[in-house]
């Protein structure tokens, strides 16, 4: 066991985190009430030379004395008090911070969950203490010293100071610990060295020159020092934010791997296949970037997701909807765009064979998933995208439900420059086909729809509502007899039965009877060489169709898995 493992030294080696990361983020003056169950945060902060500490006995004057201070300095200062009523007198200052709009950071301590609700002394209900008046409340559970708690501490330190600051208001962050709270005087001491030199590092700010739109000179003096910049692009948020990535790529000469849904057009920096080369992570070396640039929402693909974790790279996330998207927790820094980001004149410094590799990682994998997809019968869910994808007029729109489709489309379809839309706020499966009409209402032109079997039955009374549609919609239904997303997981390591049918939810629906009882064209797709003319046939007909492809789950799955395990040639 590590010494940032023992149990004495866990809470405030969390805290530490947290601590450092409020410093990074230009955080100065903490105040605190003295109490013993919020000692690891006192701390924490107390052991970092970068802190000016201010202690204030009674919380409704602290609260107020960080009002000042922030008032004044227009940065937040942090307000740290023990359990039970302690912070209920943050209250009225609280109340006049965010009627002021003055940013401020409670943290304050609470106890474990096992003494919630038992009558346990100095326990009171403090989740969302104050109410709405919070622009920022997160309830942080009990430390933990394993990395994505670690990670997630860090998050909620920036998540705290910039949404405090961006939206001039009180951040609140619920502290539950449980003891020992003190830590080893040994293990405190190698703290404090390594707070001393932490102290002394220089922080980077990426301030606004003017509105949201025009960054200062530290911000392009970073990105242009770039020597293997990589852009990512997730599902989109606002066109005129998402557009940022397809100019920064142009300035930096970096790579773009841009997810279905981003819709993004394919320029020469555009990048596919990654979902399938970098799943193998003996691609990884060759392929590290120094520098991730972040848009729109967060990125679908599974090995997309584990590289942005596993990368030391740095990480700027760019939000535009004041929702923060970081589910690898690998982000540092967050910035704030709600419109077309002002460049300068200015150019990158990325190595001349840098974006090279990816495009030669990008022919490599297409040239051997080409190989791979081979028509079969039954046929695979990956032959279906790979030859649908390529009919879909220029000026039509897709839309991908969840589970596999969005994944199946990054991996064997033709999207690059495609309208293409996703549910990707909950990332369910329920009321997809719902979604698409309403789509198909508003956008007025032909859509496709890629949607899955239990997702098709789980919005089967959408079709009740065929009847609004003047637009062809083709709702290409992959019926591989169950959701077998859960192939993709570890559950399947384990024996077939009994734990197989309560994850797969095998079905044994007539979709084509379904579709007769709401006077819906349906066509039954079992070989491979009627997709083609079926599919296009379809699409020359207005109102909804439905074609339904028999898939095989087995060898849909096997093809997949050939593809995770794509090795580049060194």
């Amino acid at each position: 066991m590590q010494e940032n493992e023992k149990p004495q030294n866990v809470a405030f080696y969390w805290c530490s985190a947290f601590a450092r990361t409020l410093f990074e983020e230009g955080i100065e003056h903490i105040i605190i009430s003295p109490g013993s169950r919020s000692t690891p945060l006192v701390m924490a902060f107390v052991s970092h030379p970068g802190f000016r500490i201010h202690t204030v006995i009674d919380e409704r004057t602290a609260a107020f004395t960080a009002l000042g201070i922030a008032k004044t300095s227009g940065k937040p200062a942090v307000l740290i008090c023990t359990s039970g009523t302690a912070a209920a007198n943050y209250y009225p200052a609280v109340i006049e911070a965010t009627q002021s709009n003055v940013p401020l950071i409670i943290a304050g301590a609470d106890r474990p969950y096992h003494l919630q609700q038992v009558g346990a002394s100095q326990t009171i209900d403090q989740l969302k203490l104050f109410g709405d008046y919070p622009v920022y409340f997160q309830n942080m559970g009990e430390p933990s010293s394993d990395e994505p708690s670690i990670k997630r501490v860090m998050t909620t330190a920036r998540q705290a100071a910039e949404t405090a600051m961006n939206r001039c208001g009180v951040a609140h962050i619920n502290f539950p610990f449980r003891k020992p709270f003190e830590p080893d005087p040994d293990f405190l001491k190698k703290s404090e060295y390594s707070n001393h030199k932490h102290s002394r590092r220089k922080i980077t700010v990426y301030s606004p020159e003017s509105g949201k739109t025009r960054m200062n000179d530290t911000f392009w003096s970073d990105l242009t020092a770039a020597e293997r910049p990589l852009i990512v692009a997730g599902p989109a948020t606002k066109p005129d934010v998402m557009e940022n990535a397809l100019n920064l790529a142009k300035i930096l000469q970096a790579p773009l791997l841009a997810e279905p849904g981003s819709n993004l057009p394919h320029t020469k920096y555009s990048v596919s296949g990654f979902d399938g080369f970098l799943s193998n992570e003996n691609n990884l070396s060759e392929l590290e970037p120094d520098l991730i640039l972040r848009f729109g929402q967060q990125v679908v693909s599974k090995a997309l997701n584990r590289f942005l974790e596993r990368t030391e790279s740095r990480q700027i996330s760019f939000i535009s909807n004041e929702k923060w998207v970081d589910g690898s927790l690998s982000a540092d820094r967050f910035l704030q765009l709600k419109n077309k980001l002002v460049i300068p004149d200015i150019h990158g410094a990325a190595q001349k064979d840098w974006l090279k590799k990816w495009r030669s990682a990008e022919r490599s994998y297409r040239k051997y998933s080409e190989e791979l997809l081979h028509p079969t019968t039954p046929i695979a869910d990956g032959y279906v995208f790979a030859k649908i994808s390529e009919l879909i007029p220029k000026d039509a729109f897709t839309f991908l439900s969840n589970s596999f489709p969005v994944r199946d489309m990054s991996m064997f379809g033709q999207y690059s420059g495609k309208e293409i839309y996703t549910n990707r706020g909950a990332a369910g499966i329920d009321g997809i086909l719902s979604t698409a009409i309403g789509s198909s209402i508003a956008l007025k032109k032909t859509g496709i729809l890629f949607i899955g079997d239990i997702a098709f039955l789980h919005d089967s009374n959408a079709l009740l509502n065929a009847g609004l549609l003047e637009e062809s919609l083709v709702v290409v239904v992959l019926n591989n007899g169950g959701g077998t997303i859960f192939r993709m997981l570890p559950i399947d390591n384990y024996p077939k039965h009994p734990y197989r049918p309560y994850f797969e939810t095998p079905q044994r629906v007539k979709i084509s009877a379904l579709c007769r009882a709401h006077k819906v064209d349906h066509s039954l797709v079992t070989r491979p060489e009627q997709i083609i003319p079926y599919f296009e046939t379809a699409l020359d007909q207005p109102g909804l169709h439905v074609l339904e492809c028999i898939t095989d789950p087995d060898n849909s799955m096997k093809q997949r898995k050939e593809l995770w395990n794509f090795e580049l040639e060194s």
